[in-house]
């Protein structure tokens, strides 16, 4: 008799969480994600399956955005009667999430600049073509290199966003043969091209638009000057091996980049371009934090 009870009781329960679930309702939490998220018009909004939560009286409901390859799941609760939606952040005080971010980035074999050893790490993910990663980096090399050069160490890693601009994979690739065979050709290169983007793409223009070897012709012109291997680096630019980027990518994917230049300044994310005051605030704040943690990269 308790089970049949029990199995009756449970019927209920799912007949009710299907009845608020309609149509309608979902229509009204989508509208109310979009505009509490700000998602972009092109963005798909999932509704993932709700589960009892640890607030009396609501769902936990999992909602994924995704919008130009990129995908993110952003935990709600839902009101059992359909009536209201929460979102609430929980915050582990037991993790540094600063820390945690760092955890997640693979600096190995990453080029650099500034100093080898320093206590702050500004891991910057960088797209070639991005004219506002362009900016950014004017400034957090003049800045950087200026002030910070002793303390502060700069690691770039790939975020090309291809269906904008499409020569920055090419030239992300072509930023690791040349990192492969020599440091300064890959600082060369990448000095050149953040500071001369128009030229690149006016050259990747005339050598029509579906030709991107023109990114390879001026990696090669860099290359000569340094005295790169030509046969090792015509070998890399024939293969166009995506691997480093893509993990590069995917990487900061996980640590929620959508968009760039986004930075992370010994863990802390920081999305969008900054004023050099901004940047130098950003950065002593940093290295104080460092002096009062000696476990801190």
């Amino acid at each position: 008799m308790f089970r049949l009870l029990s199995f009756f009781l449970l019927g209920a329960v799912m007949m009710a969480q299907q009845a608020s679930t309609s149509p309608e309702l979902q229509r009204r939490i989508e509208r109310q994600v979009r505009a509490y998220t700000e998602a972009p018009p092109e963005a798909t909004i999932i509704l993932g399956v709700r589960s009892p939560s640890k607030f009396a009286g609501y769902d936990d409901l999992p909602v994924s955005i995704e919008a130009n390859g990129v995908k993110k799941t952003v935990n709600f609760l839902l009101a059992r009667d359909g009536s209201k939606l929460l979102y609430i952040t929980e915050m582990n005080l037991n993790e540094d999430p600063y820390a945690q971010n760092m955890r997640r980035i693979d600096l190995s074999g990453r080029p650099w600049r500034g100093a080898e050893n320093a206590k702050v790490s500004v891991v910057v993910y960088d797209d070639f073509q991005c004219p506002f990663c362009a900016k950014m980096y004017v400034t957090l090399m003049n800045e950087v290199m200026v002030h910070y050069r002793d303390r502060v160490k700069i690691v770039m890693k790939d975020f090309p966003i291809v269906d904008a601009h499409p020569w920055a994979m090419r030239a992300a690739i072509d930023s690791h043969c040349l990192a492969d065979l020599d440091l300064s050709a890959f600082w060369d290169f990448s000095d050149y091209v953040h500071t001369h983007q128009q030229d690149v793409s006016a050259r990747v223009k005339a050598s029509g638009s579906n030709d991107l070897t023109a990114v390879d012709a001026l990696t090669r012109e860099i290359a000569r000057k340094h005295s790169v291997k030509a046969d090792a680096l015509r070998a890399c630019l024939l293969q166009q091996a995506p691997a480093k980027v893509d993990a590069s990518l995917q990487e900061g994917k996980v640590l929620g980049v959508s968009a760039t230049p986004t930075m992370f300044v010994n863990g802390q994310e920081v999305e969008g371009g900054l004023t050099d005051e901004q940047l130098r605030v950003m950065l002593d704040r940093a290295l104080t934090d460092a002096k009062g943690n000696p476990s801190a990269q």
